[in-house]
């Protein structure tokens, strides 16, 4: 088992919350992984 795990998480959210929690997160610099 050479490979590591990598979970897949699946949201359901609306337009304008999904934007907001972008912005947020650009705005605050916060890290995260490039395959969220």
């Amino acid at each position: 088992m050479s490979e590591s795990f990598e979970p897949k998480i699946v949201a359901f959210v609306c337009t304008y919350c999904t934007y907001a929690g972008a912005d947020l997160a650009g705005t605050s610099r916060l890290k995260y992984a490039p395959n969220v």
